[in-house]
């Protein structure tokens, strides 16, 4: 990773933090209430502050620097300065350390001895992915990864998606292989497909909340539906990659439909053991389903791909529009619009109305993972199209201002319609995060053409090595 990347990423991240953590930024007590504030801190982390020890809170704060402790530790390696991982631990816990004394002043937070050692854990272990990266992975994935975009760059979608999901499933990544928390998450296990029925409702006379809601009001086929879209669109992509790269190959040709199976299976299995994860049949069936969808309309709209062909990107077309169809189903589902003053009202609140605020009551890692969720939607999109602009000769800061305006509007039009849904929450911070999306699809061009495009050409004529 390029050196003036990192740092940016790295400065990008300590203001990110800081905003975060210090919101509603109203500071209520001054320096000479400094020795009543200081005996409140805490030291044990509780949970809404009944007394409960709060695995949520110490979890997600360490999350929360894991970042800042690899982007520390390359900064370091990269610069050849000494002892990385001992200043990237020392850099995390100083800024926890600021973070936590300005919090004494501000009313609304709670400041804590916990969340500095915690902040400081997450650091170290980000300097030690970090470590363990640059020394033994990362001239394997370097590898890896050149040599794919060199021979197969079409590959490289779906194994970066593959990742991701796996990633996607094992979040908030509170493992646990206890027997309680393990027998917790078979109970909540649903194997009856096109409804919810968990086994503790089924065989113990237990339901559970999700149970309660299907009783109530129906199964909701909307998550399965969206699920098929995303899905169909990666499908499309794997045919699209055999047809071009394994044509003869019958092993791949069954492989390419076993595969998809066994990998659905795998993520659901691996819920099993992430507590407040729920096991779905219904997943396996939307994701296998969107795979066999896929690989259908790459047969069916042959005729159309070969009337738009002209170079390779133009087999992207149909599932750049495919995929923006599941951006705007996922964003607008479950469709429950009202114009109810009262559901209107439910969104217009301050923690939906200023960026970020939602972190300010609770480091919760759903939110965390809502936040880099909204942020991946529009990439994938912006990156197409700035390809198809710099082709066209448009100037890349011409091609910044339109991508990340459209992702912006776009992620308006979807919040605007969550306004109106009774099940779903409208947030600026969605927004910006679909505008970031954009933008950083923008530079992944840029980073493209200065960063990536000369090692292929070295590489290609034998001049570059990973080891």
């Amino acid at each position: 990773m390029d050196k003036k990347i990192v740092a940016y990423l790295l400065l990008f991240y300590v203001i990110f933090t800081l905003y975060n953590t210090l919101i509603p930024f109203t500071f209520d007590y001054s320096f000479s209430d400094l020795p009543v504030l200081i005996k409140q801190i805490t030291i044990i982390p509780t949970h809404k502050g009944v007394g409960r020890f709060s695995i949520t809170d110490i979890v997600g704060n360490i999350l929360l620097f894991i970042p800042f402790g690899f982007l520390a530790y390359m900064f370091f390696i990269q610069r050849e300065i000494r002892h990385p991982i001992l200043l990237s631990v020392l850099g995390g816990g100083f800024l926890s350390f600021v973070i936590e004394f300005m919090q004494l002043f501000i009313k609304a937070r709670n400041t804590g001895l916990h969340d500095l050692l915690n902040n400081t854990l997450g650091s170290l272990i980000g300097a030690g992915v970090a470590a363990i990266y640059y020394h033994k992975i990362s001239a394997i994935s370097r590898k890896i990864f050149y040599e794919l975009l060199d021979r197969k760059p079409f590959l490289l979608i779906p194994v970066i998606v593959g990742v991701l999901q796996i990633i996607a499933a094992a979040a908030p990544f509170t493992v646990s292989i206890t027997f309680s928390d393990v027998a917790k998450s078979v109970k909540s296990f649903n194997f009856i497909p096109f409804t919810y029925r968990s086994v503790g409702a089924l065989f113990l006379d237990s339901p559970n909340r999700n149970d309660l809601e299907v009783l109530q009001h129906g199964f909701d086929f909307t998550p399965m539906l969206e699920d098929i879209i995303f899905w169909a669109t990666i499908g499309y992509l794997l045919m699209l990659c055999y047809r071009m790269y394994w044509r003869n190959d019958s092993r791949v040709k069954i492989a390419l439909y076993v595969l998809p199976f066994l990998y659905f299976c795998f993520l659901e299995g691996l819920q099993l053991m992430i507590v407040n994860r729920i096991t779905d049949v219904n997943d396996i069936i939307s994701g296998y389903s969107g795979f066999l969808l896929g690989y259908l309309l790459y047969r069916v709209l042959r005729p159309i791909r070969r009337r738009q062909y002209h170079d390779d990107l133009d087999l992207l077309k149909i599932p750049v529009i495919m995929y923006i169809i599941f951006i705007f189903f996922s964003g607008f589902r479950p469709f429950d619009w009202s114009l109810s003053k009262e559901v209107i009202s439910l969104d217009l609140k301050a923690e939906n109305l200023i960026p970020f605020y939602a972190y300010f009551r609770s480091t919760k890692l759903s939110n965390i993972y809502d936040l880099v969720d909204s942020l991946s939607f529009f990439f994938p999109i912006s990156l197409y199209w700035s390809f198809r602009m710099k082709e066209k000769g448009v100037h890349l800061s011409r091609i910044y201002i339109i991508t990340t305006v459209t992702a912006l509007l776009s992620g308006s039009i979807i919040e605007l319609s969550q306004l109106f849904s009774t099940t779903r929450v409208a947030e600026i911070t969605d927004i910006l995060s679909y505008g970031c999306g954009g933008a950083l699809g923008t530079f992944a061009l840029y980073y493209y053409e200065n960063e990536i495009i000369p090692k292929v050409n070295l590489l290609r004529r034998g001049l570059l090595q990973f080891t």
